[in-house]
């Protein structure tokens, strides 16, 4: 049970990042908003904290599974960030231990944890390949 109000928190961080990331940059909005790293760190924190928030409204492996994914990718996106949200990163990490209690589906996710830290980083990372000198300034 506390497991489940763990990730209900990490999906409610995730909310707080994106906001964070929306008001502390109106001032540059539109054109800070077509960075693709950008695009990527709020499409992420939205999945993220829609997965978090559905699988801790129920108790079933499936809910355990899904959970225990989008928790590991919340790791990945705290730890992008390089700033406050940095400090929800172990909570984030507690997250990943709601593993479900199938033992087979158990060791499926001790495959999917890395990954889907992995893919988290490797979208964000990809999306600020693709930024430009000139989308870091702000107009």
């Amino acid at each position: 049970m506390r497991l489940l109000i763990v990730q209900q928190i990490v999906g409610v961080l995730c909310l707080g990042v994106v906001a964070l990331i929306v008001v502390a940059n109106l001032g540059c909005a539109p054109k800070y908003f077509q960075r693709g790293d950008v695009i990527a760190l709020v499409v992420i924190g939205l999945v993220d904290a829609v997965l978090l928030l559905g699988a801790s409204s129920g108790d079933t492996d499936t809910h355990r599974a899904v959970g225990v994914g989008a928790s590991a990718s919340s790791v990945a996106l705290f730890l992008s960030t390089a700033s406050i949200p940095v400090l929800a990163a172990p909570l984030a990490i507690v997250g990943v231990f709601r593993l479900p209690r199938s033992r087979r589906l158990r060791s499926t996710l001790l495959l999917v944890i890395p990954g889907a830290v992995v893919a988290t980083a490797g979208l964000l990372f990809a999306g600020y390949a693709f930024v430009s000198a000139a989308q870091f300034r702000c107009p």
